[in-house]
C-alpha cells in the first residue's frame, strides 16, 4: 500500500531535522569542494540557527511532508514567498542602507560557515547566484525555491514534485512568478522542465582553480568551471471554484 505523506508548514522543533536533510542532499563535487569533508551532522549543526532564523522571518516558508506514521519529516522546500503588501516608494529602503545590511549579513553568513569550508568559493558562488536572481527576475513579484531536498530512504516516491506544485498552486492563485535555480548538470533540472519552469539564464564561475588546487579539483570529480541556470515558470490562468 503506498504511503500517503502529510503536507504543512514545519515547526520550529524541525529545524534539526531539516539541516540534516539539506546536509544530505549536499553530496555533489562541487559541494564538497567547498564545504571540504565536513562532516553532515557538523554541517548540519552550522546550518540551524540560521533556519530558525529564517522560520520567523515573515516571507520565509518551510513546506515539509511528513511520514504518517512516525511524523518523520522525509522531504523539505525552502520558499521565499511575496510579501502580502508591497512596500511603497516612500517606505522603500534606501540603496546604501540596503547595501549595507546585505554586506552585514553577507559577512555573518561567512563567519557562520564552517572553519574547515571553501569560505570564498562559498560566497562567490552566493554573490554569483544573487546577480543571477537579480539579472533574471528584475524586480518581478516572484516565489523563490531556496532549497529542496529529500531524505535518502524515502527519495523516488514524487516528494520533491509535490512540494514543488504547492507553490505552484499558490503562484498560480497570485498570477506571479517561481524562480528557482540549479547546476548545469543536476538530474533535477528535467524535473523542473517537467513542471513547466523555463531556462532564462545562467552564472559560470570560469576557473575553480582560483579557489581550490587543481589536484583537488580533479580528485573530486569536479569540472574546471560550474554553472548555474536560472528558471523561470510563469503563471497558468487560475480557475476558481465556480467555473
Amino acid at each position: 500500500m503506498a504511503t500517503h505523506f502529510k503536507i504543512s508548514e514545519a515547526r520550529p522543533a524541525d529545524a534539526e531535522a531539516i539541516a540534516s536533510l539539506f546536509a544530505l542532499s549536499w553530496v555533489s563535487p562541487f559541494t564538497r569542494l567547498q564545504f571540504g569533508q565536513t562532516e553532515p551532522a557538523q554541517l548540519a549543526a552550522s546550518m540551524v540557527p540560521r533556519i530558525k532564523e529564517q522560520m520567523v522571518t515573515a516571507n520565509s516558508k518551510f513546506i515539509v511532508e511528513r511520514h504518517p506514521e512516525t511524523d518523520k519529516v522525509a522531504a523539505v522546500a525552502q520558499w521565499t514567498v511575496p510579501a502580502e503588501e508591497e512596500v511603497s516608494d516612500v517606505n522603500k529602503e534606501p540603496e546604501e542602507d540596503r547595501d549595507e545590511r546585505q554586506q552585514f549579513e553577507d559577512e555573518a553568513y561567512r563567519r557562520s560557515l564552517p572553519d574547515n569550508s571553501n569560505k570564498d568559493l562559498i560566497m562567490a558562488f552566493t554573490l554569483g547566484l544573487r546577480q543571477l536572481r537579480e539579472e533574471t527576475l528584475q524586480g518581478r513579484k516572484h516565489f523563490l525555491l531556496e532549497n529542496l531536498a529529500t531524505h535518502p530512504d524515502y527519495r523516488g516516491k514524487g516528494l520533491a514534485s509535490q512540494l514543488v506544485e504547492w507553490a505552484c498552486s499558490l503562484a498560480d492563485e497570485q498570477q506571479v512568478l517561481l524562480y528557482l535555480d540549479t547546476a548545469s548538470d543536476n538530474p533535477a533540472a528535467r524535473l523542473y522542465k517537467k513542471l513547466g519552469f523555463e531556462e532564462r539564464g545562467r552564472n559560470t564561475i570560469e576557473d575553480l582553480g582560483r579557489y581550490a588546487p587543481i589536484e583537488i579539483i580533479e580528485w573530486l570529480g569536479c569540472d574546471p568551471k560550474h554553472t548555474h541556470i536560472a528558471f523561470l515558470r510563469f503563471p497558468k490562468a487560475h480557475l476558481s471554484a465556480d467555473q
